[in-house]
């Protein structure tokens, strides 16, 4: 009977295949299936996790838009490497078991016979939340369902369809277990379902609460319950009073998931990338998905350096089959109408500061706590804001402190995964406003409607070049807790619900380090970036073309021959194709002249290049260290060298988050002294010094020009160590006061030296600075006093040494002459 429905069914099917093929629109998760990396020459089983014709379907439109093998049905039939099958996880002793068994009883009788057996989850529309009425339950997927709901599914959800692709079991390894063919079954029917439940977890994330539902839980919190009582009587009102307003926190904070804001911003967001973008170049896609697939829960910590960051990788994780995470935004966000969708698309809001409220504190600390018990993914920006002048922003460790502190007390025993997420731009919309701001002559203010009208016509206007998203090495939080805080099990359960113990605040510190760092071990070198760099370390902002296009080969190179890390990625060596993609985003102007064209850009410009610059600096930074001894001597010493830059690495690590703990530097500035030489940059004499390329070459003007990518870094700590040990004789410094003194000398070096960088003087790298020597104990702080070392002096030494004469004398003026608290940093530029 089986056989003849099985025949009338394959007679019948081009009568249904078409209507349904014709109705249903299908996405593939991973985007690139050469991720699968399948063997032409092994047969093809797709294995389904239930039994559909509606989902076979859904396989076989995929497989043909996508290049994939056909998928028949199996029957008797084993695979064969022209024809690939597709069976279902077996219920019971169902045809499918058979079949199975037929399958791993072939391989137990012929050891030469292979299979790739690709699991395949297909997913009718993507909303994870918890249905509550009878229409939504009828027409919501569901992984069993009736075959009438299955057609209402299909005929609802049919143009938002998901067909994922797992990666193809290891079927050797499975049937080459010594065990019986039914042992062998009952594994890879555990094995199958083990990935497919995991695979929808990863897809739609946990079920989500309606919005009112979670509104309640939150009220209904012990915790929250106790500070309501507590502040009516702190604050002497109504316990009914202050449960309002306890509950307005919450409304004012929970998200509200809808799939059809999901969708209309879906298409918008498609519409809009296209429109100003050149394409969204996406890395490491593969271990997210590995992360996303073997973890309870997923923490996105991006760097952030526009608006567009918040929508971008919300946008990439849906279109690559991911559970949209739950984004932590600036109530400065919610104003009508975009916070309402942006509070449908998953975010949920904070406030700048949680001090003087602490039932807000409460509140929002038992909402982060929900979506930790539940596994909800969450993404949220460790910068806390966007970063002003391209560099990283030192971590604000609140959210990041509420969020471990969750995880470690609700999730001890459930893998949870924070990913660094690096997001480039080749060109950022918004760094116009950026530099007005850190001169003093625009006042950051609250967004608004009327300020995103005006905003956007002027950006669709335009092209912002390619964007670049790497997904950095998943941090497992509770082994990095076990390396570094060993006992934390017991510490945290000991915790009090608003306590912030030191131990807790050192370990966040610590793993808050981990990630900025991780951010940056996974930069993109782009075009813009490297021209950039080339550019604004020439003297007066002009290179000649040519000079451009060997600077750009060697530079490249460079990046491959000593790459940053395993993860970073640089361009290929072309110079000429580097420029021609980077001057239309540069504006570089084009001065002819006989001997070759000049490269320009006029002086507004070159201020926003340096925040392209500064996107991509540390990848060079050990290479411009070494390159700075170089500058003014012809050959240098090269263990003296190494001892110099080992003294001045921890300042740079800090201030640019470089991978390398001080103890391994040695070695990480050997790699880069090898890279150079290879590229022909240094040389080693026959005594063992290192020397530079002839000057006037173009190799020396390639060293010189990557010398200055860290010389306003030298600079301002030549400034600092010098200013600090002319007040060694006292011993101490007031910090706030010192750090004003810094910002305006270097305020008043701008001015006096000619250059247009208002980021050289930019007060939270003078802050990062002072704690960088207070870490390495050439600082000790009491309050607000710094106490001096003495081998402060032999730092400020060192660091003089490396810069040119004209500078020497221009610090040692500044740090004689007397300082002057009335005036404010940023007047003499504003």
């Amino acid at each position: 009977m089986t056989r003849i429905l099985l025949r009338l069914l394959l007679v019948f099917m081009p009568l249904l295949r078409w209507p349904l093929r014709a109705w249903i629109r299908v996405r593939v998760s991973p985007s690139d299936l050469g991720e699968l990396a399948l063997d032409q020459d092994k047969p093809v089983c797709y294995v389904l996790p239930v039994a559909s014709l509606a989902d076979w379907l859904a396989l076989e439109a995929a497989c043909a838009a996508y290049g994939m093998p056909r998928p028949y049905l199996a029957g008797s039939r084993p695979p064969t490497v022209k024809r690939a099958v597709v069976m279902a996880v077996p219920v019971g002793r169902s045809r499918q078991r058979s079949q199975l068994q037929r399958l791993v009883t072939r391989g137990l009788h012929d050891h030469s016979f292979d299979v790739q057996l690709v699991p395949v989850s297909v997913f009718w529309g993507r909303n994870p939340v918890q249905e509550t009425s009878i229409f939504r339950i009828l027409f919501s997927d569901s992984e069993r369902s009736s075959r009438l709901r299955k057609i209402l599914i299909v005929a609802v959800n049919g143009r938002n369809t998901l067909v994922h692709f797992g990666q193809p079991l290891d079927y050797r390894e499975v049937v080459d277990a010594s065990a019986t063919p039914g042992v062998l079954v009952r594994k890879l029917v555990r094995v199958l379902r083990v990935h497919f439940r995991r695979q929808r977890a990863a897809t739609l994330g946990p079920a989500v609460s309606r919005r009112t539902q979670l509104i309640d839980s939150l009220m209904a919190d012990p915790r929250v319950i106790e500070e309501i009582t507590e502040a009516a009587r702190r604050e002497r009102k109504n316990v009914a009073a202050t449960r309002v307003r306890a509950r307005e926190y919450a409304d004012e904070i929970a998200a509200d998931y809808s799939n059809i804001a999901i969708g209309f911003m879906l298409r918008v967001l498609t519409w809009l990338w296209h429109r100003i973008y050149d394409g969204i170049d996406v890395k490491h896609l593969p271990r997210l998905r590995e992360a996303a697939h073997d973890n309870r829960e997923v923490i996105y910590l991006p760097s952030h350096r526009s608006h567009m960051d918040y929508l971008l990788l919300s946008y990439i994780l849906y279109q690559e089959g991911l559970a949209l995470p739950q984004i932590a935004a600036g109530v400065n966000l919610n104003f009508w109408p975009v916070g309402a969708l942006l509070r449908r698309c998953g975010a949920f809001y904070l406030r700048r500061s949680f001090k003087g409220d602490r039932l807000y504190g409460a509140v929002f600390r038992a909402y982060v706590e929900t979506l930790v018990a539940r596994g909800q993914p969450m993404k949220f920006y460790p910068e806390g804001g966007r970063s002003r002048t391209g560099r990283l922003l030192a971590p604000k460790t609140g959210m990041l402190q509420m969020t471990v502190a969750s995880a470690l007390t609700t999730s001890q025993n459930a893998p949870v995964s924070i990913v660094p997420v690096y997001i480039g731009y080749d060109r950022v919309m918004e760094v116009n406003g950026y530099f007005d701001e850190l001169r003093g002559t625009r006042v950051k203010k609250g967004e608004s409607m009327g300020d995103l009208v005006r905003g956007s016509t002027k950006v669709l206007k335009r092209k912002y070049g390619r964007v670049f998203v790497s997904f950095g090495e998943p941090i497992e939080l509770q082994a990095f807790a076990d390396a570094h805080l060993p006992d934390w099990r017991e510490r945290m359960s000991e915790l009090a619900v608003d306590a912030r113990p030191k131990w807790l605040q050192h370990f966040v510190d610590d793993l808050a380090e981990h990630v900025m760092c991780g951010i940056n071990a996974t930069a993109t070198l782009n075009a813009t970036g490297l021209a950039s760099l080339i550019l604004l370390g020439a003297p007066q902002k002009s290179v000649a073309e040519d000079e451009m296009v060997h600077s750009l080969e060697l530079l490249a190179r460079l990046a491959r021959s000593c790459p940053y890390s395993k993860d970073a990625s640089a361009p290929e060596p072309d110079g000429k194709a580097l420029l021609a993609e980077a001057e239309p985003l540069m504006r570089l102007i084009r001065a002819p002249h006989a001997w070759g064209d000049i490269l320009t850009v006029d002086s507004r410009q070159a201020v926003l290049l340096t925040y392209t610059r500064n996107n991509v600096m540390h990848l060079f930074a050990l290479p411009s260290l070494i390159a700075n001894f170089f500058a003014h001597f012809e050959q240098r010493n090269e263990k003296a060298l190494l001892d110099d830059a080992v003294e001045l690495y921890p300042l740079l690590a800090s201030e640019l988050f470089l991978r390398w703990p001080v103890e391994e530097c040695r070695e990480a500035l050997l790699e880069a002294i090898e890279g150079l030489i290879e590229c022909g940059l240094l040389a080693r004499t026959a005594k063992g010094a290192l020397r530079r390329p002839e000057a006037g070459s173009q190799t020396f003007a390639v060293l010189m020009s990557l010398a200055r990518i860290m010389r306003e870094s030298l600079e301002r700590y030549a400034m600092t160590a010098t200013l600090l040990s002319r007040n060694l004789d006292a011993g101490v410094v007031e910090r706030g006061r010192f750090e004003r003194q810094c910002q305006l000398m270097a305020e008043r070096m701008a001015l006096l030296t000619g250059r247009n960088s208002p980021e050289f003087f930019d007060s939270r790298l003078f802050r990062n600075h002072l704690q960088t020597l207070v870490k390495v104990g050439l600082l000790r702080q009491e309050g607000n006093r710094l106490y001096i070392d003495e081998a402060l002096r032999h730092l400020a030494d060192h660091a003089l040494r490396l810069l040119g004469s004209d500078i020497r004398q221009s610090i040692a003026h500044l740090t004689s002459m007397p300082q002057l608290e009335d005036a404010a940093p940023g007047q003499a530029l504003a």
